[in-house]
């Protein structure tokens, strides 16, 4: 087959809560979707960077189900700006909940290799990590896609600058190249190990070598060489795999399918990751050696970095006044955030938790998190505004038998047909035009109009204009709990 027929595929993984980065990043509202201090986010840089090296306005993303709309609102403003093609062919994978990467990725490969045969190569990334030197990125690729085609399976490795713990890494084997003559872009060199998280004299041993490398989780492959491999090392996880499509929910339009995973059944898939289940056992694997800039982002201070640093080492962005503050970060996009007298701290203010560490324990912030969960709050999962399908509503106050909210209803979309067993709501519009039907009463709502919405009653916000419809929402009532919601209809699906 001429290899310029052979489509390349991105495939982006965005499953990872990136708890490191609490209280912003959150499960609801994970890493990928964090606004950077450039205005993109590391979802829409993914989703760009994806684009620029595919051989097909095509492209797979394997995700949480509650994330999918989310994910869907990413494209669509890009594609909106001019970015994406508002042609592009989407498949999308959508997981009941996360079963790490060996799943995510032969998931992706099987309904590929349905599509297209085993030819096609899949290139697999995080949705967020950086990579900052996009020319060295698509050299990079350019090479992975013919190493791919002869049937390896490819990893990219990031020259280590420093000795990091917190990364796995790659070994080569430096006399093995492959293809190095024939590609511009540098060479392939078979892997000898992968290589757990290193103590800190291990991991300064490994960058005095030269043939270690960071594990940058990227991978380039045909579906076939992959689904091959699998078949012969983890035949169970292909057979729990396919099982799992065998019953699980499809459909499909002009540009987008859609494969909704049964619970069920994927609840029986091994909880592994690719390196582990097939990478450190298959001879197939090899490793292209890259700087291409190159940051999973993982930290505070690893975001820190895209902020400019002042005279005293600080990086500060948003509402902040420092004063006789050293070597400090302070990420307070809303509210001012004010310190004094400080040194070497990680200080984010979200609106609705900060987050004050000092820089030696910032790999331990994912502790909070746990401790959120021990302790029944929600803070993990959640802000005080939440993305919905049709748009986003945020608490302003909440007291004893109340709650007040502002809620957002996108251009053309809609609420549910539901009703509340326990509160009554009422509705005041600030901006745009609400279509609103009450107890089955439908009509239209303007600026400072408002109705009352009884407990019990069928109720649905609607707005059928092109700009976005703004509104006030009381809740009355002894629970005002997010659960207390029976829906009859909804146009996204939702139970």
């Amino acid at each position: 087959m001429d290899n310029s027929k052979i489509p390349l595929v991105p495939v982006i993984l965005s499953g990872g809560v990136g708890s490191r980065l609490w209280p912003v990043s959150r499960k609801q509202h994970p890493k990928p979707f964090i606004k950077l201090p450039d205005g993109d986010t590391l979802m829409a840089k993914t989703l760009k960077r994806s684009l620029s090296v595919s051989h097909s306005n095509e492209l797979m993303i394997v995700t949480n189900r509650d994330l999918y709309f989310h994910t869907k609102d990413e494209i669509i403003k890009l594609q909106s700006q001019g970015g994406l093609s508002p042609s592009l062919n989407q498949h999308y994978i959508l997981e009941p909940f996360g079963r790490n990467t060996a799943p995510a990725i032969v998931a992706a490969a099987y309904q590929l290799f349905q599509k297209h045969g085993p030819d096609v190569v899949m290139l697999v990334m995080p949705a967020d990590h950086l990579i900052s030197d996009e020319h060295a990125f698509s050299q990079a690729v350019n090479l992975a896609y013919e190493v791919a085609i002869e049937g390896q399976l490819v990893t990219f490795g990031i020259h280590p600058e420093y000795p990091e713990t917190g990364y796995g890494y790659i070994h080569s084997n430096q006399g093995r190249a492959l293809l190095s003559e024939r590609s511009a872009g540098g060479a392939a060199f078979q892997v000898e190990k992968f290589v757990e998280k290193p103590n800190l004299e291990t991991a300064k041993s490994y960058l005095e070598s030269g043939d270690y490398y960071w594990n940058a989780g990227i991978f380039c492959f045909t579906a076939g060489a992959l689904l091959s491999e699998v078949e012969a090392i983890a035949p169970s996880l292909l057979s729990q795999i396919k099982s799992t499509f065998d019953v699980s929910s499809i459909t499909q339009n002009t540009t987008t399918a859609q494969v909704e995973l049964s619970s069920q059944e994927f609840a029986k898939v091994e909880d592994v990751s690719i390196d582990y289940a097939l990478l450190e056992k298959s001879n197939k694997v090899s490793v292209i050696p890259c700087d291409i800039g190159w940051s999973d982002i993982g930290s505070w201070s690893a975001l820190s970095r895209l902020i400019p640093q002042d005279n005293d080492g600080n990086h500060l962005y948003g509402d902040v006044i420092a004063l006789s503050t050293r070597n400090t970060s302070v990420y307070s996009p809303n509210h001012l955030t004010a310190t004094l007298g400080v040194d070497d701290l990680i200080i984010v203010n979200s609106g609705d938790a900060v987050l004050v560490s000092h820089k030696s324990a910032q790999k331990d912030v994912k502790k909070v998190v746990l401790e959120l969960e021990a302790q029944g709050r929600n803070l993990h999962l959640n802000y005080k505004t939440v993305h919905r399908p049709w748009g986003n509503s945020t608490v302003i106050q909440k007291g004893d038998g109340f709650k007040i909210k502002r809620i957002v209803v996108k251009p053309y979309s809609s609420l549910s047909l539901q009703a509340h067993n326990h509160r009554s709501e009422h509705w005041v519009v600030v901006s745009g035009e609400a279509t609103v039907n009450n107890n089955g009463d439908v009509f239209c709502l303007h600026v400072s109009e408002s109705t009352f919405i009884a407990v019990g009653h069928k109720h649905r916000l609607e707005n059928t204009s092109n700009i976005d419809l703004i509104i006030i929402e009381v809740q009355i009532g002894y629970y005002l709990g997010e659960d207390d919601i029976v829906r009859f209809e909804d146009k996204y699906g939702r139970p």
